[in-house]
């Protein structure tokens, strides 16, 4: 027989049929307003994005295994599925390329100015004032990647390419050829772009403090591509509009979708809608990944790729 799946969010809407082969399922965007028999469900499948209420996991009381469509899981309550003994699983890996090269691109592009590129052809200041200011060169500059795992590692590579210098920050020193600080403020305070990779949950909330963010040098950028709950945003807004920073560019924020709307009115800032794994190729490597979870554990007791 057939195991029951609740999947939760809109954001696996288009792979739905890559679970029902193996799993009769359900949708919460399909039963919004009916009553649902949250206990016939053996598993529950939700992206990065959707917040697994604590309500939802009561009424979840028979499910064996949380199959993320995502490498994050800050959006479950580790402590409770440990006591009811849920497995969690995600999905590393598929989507490394995709984040790096997404880093990259906004580094690009703030360092460039290309948003406002765009505007000042748009606005036809292009024809009325001639060129627009002078923008920033990425070639010898210095790089400070918080979070040196997976996209880290793969976000260094490509901006090594450029000719970039890459030193990094973590708990600990890893076996690489890239400069180490053990010291956040440190590192903040030495390079040109600040690139946040690391892992989003409570250890890592506000790493990117306000001392971190006043740490760095008024030239340089921040990027991140990590959780928005990483940084101190009333720090960076305040830091941005007074200029103490160039600019930053986010792919995250702290209350998604509605973020901030100081962040709209900055010039120097480039936004991106949480859209870091956001390609066809792979979504569509992520629900197969999420799937096979499913059915590893269900066949053999344990998934691929094991949270808790």
């Amino acid at each position: 027989m057939k195991k029951n799946i609740l999947i939760a969010d809109d954001l696996i809407r288009d792979y739905t049929q890559i679970y029902s082969k193996h799993f009769k399922i359900d949708t919460l965007w399909n039963n919004k307003g009916k009553k649902i028999n949250f206990s016939k469900y053996d598993a529950l499948v939700a992206s990065g994005l959707f917040k697994i209420t604590p309500l939802l996991m009561k009424n979840l009381k028979n499910i064996k295994i949380i199959s993320l469509f995502a490498v994050g899981y800050d959006n479950v309550d580790l402590v409770e599925c440990k006591k009811r003994k849920i497995t969690v699983s995600n999905t590393p890996g598929v989507l490394t390329r995709d984040v790096a090269d997404l880093a990259l691109t906004l580094l690009l592009s703030i360092s460039r100015n290309i948003v406002n590129g765009q505007s000042y052809i748009k606005s036809n200041l292009w024809q009325k004032n001639g060129p627009m200011k002078l923008t920033d060169s990425v070639f010898n500059k210095k790089i400070g990647i918080v979070g040196l795992g997976k996209i880290g590692k793969e976000f260094a590579k490509k901006a090594e390419s450029l000719s970039m210098e890459i030193n990094y920050f973590g708990p600990r020193k890893k076996i690489s050829k890239y400069k180490y600080f053990k010291n956040l403020n440190q590192i903040a305070k030495y390079v040109d772009y600040l690139v946040i990779t690391c892992a989003g949950g409570e250890k890592t909330k506000k790493l990117i403090s306000k001392s971190v963010i006043t740490s760095m040098k008024k030239s340089s950028y921040l990027i991140n591509v990590s959780r928005g709950t990483v940084i101190d945003e009333k720090a960076l807004i305040n830091s941005l509009k007074n200029n103490k920073i160039k600019g930053a560019a986010l792919d995250v924020f702290f209350n998604e979708p509605k973020i901030n709307p100081i962040f709209k009115k900055l010039n120097n800032v480039i936004l991106h809608p949480h859209h870091g794994s956001g390609t066809i190729e792979t979504r569509n490597a992520m629900a197969q990944l999420s799937c096979m979870n499913l059915i590893n554990f269900f066949k053999k007791g344990k998934p691929l790729h094991k949270v808790i």
